[in-house]
């Protein structure tokens, strides 16, 4: 009975540091192929708000069939982010329609991917945001279709 007290308990102290989603298995662009060229991934910058965008990350879906590829304005925290997805190398949109900071992209099954929103609460630090939410999303004829609301703020 004290063990099942002393690992209670313990379960019941890594509860209360907060929640931090399950990390996908980690994908290879070796196993797909390189993804979207560069010179793909920078002519989309056109269609965002200006900033200094660079790549920041890139993944895909266990099928190879979606790339989306992660970028950022700045080195903070709060720093606008923005997800592009590609199917066949060729630019197919972003799920969200305007920069936000926090993304992060994790393959879900064959061919869907989830996209992880944050946003920070009341005195939230920029380093920890509470606000979370994911959103799937697949290719469905060549385009991207989101699956669940987009969440945030």
């Amino acid at each position: 009975m004290r063990r099942f007290a002393v690992l209670l308990a313990t379960g019941l102290l890594a509860a209360g540091c907060g929640w931090s989603p399950p990390s996908a298995p980690p994908t290879s662009t070796a196993d797909c192929g390189p993804g979207p060229t560069t010179d793909a991934v920078t002519s989309e910058f056109a269609l965002l708000p200006p900033a200094p965008w660079q790549e920041s990350s890139r993944g895909h879906t266990a099928d190879c069939r979606m790339f989306w590829v992660v970028v950022d304005s700045g080195d903070d925290a709060d720093s606008p982010q923005q997800v592009l997805f590609f199917a066949d190398g060729e630019p197919v949109g972003s799920p969200t329609p305007e920069p936000r900071p926090y993304l992060s992209v994790s393959p879900q099954g064959d061919h869907n991917a989830v996209v992880q929103y944050q946003w920070r609460q009341g005195a939230d630090e920029p380093c920890c945001p509470t606000g979370i939410g994911t959103a799937r999303v697949t290719l469905e004829d060549g385009r991207l279709t989101i699956l669940d609301p987009i969440p945030g703020p």
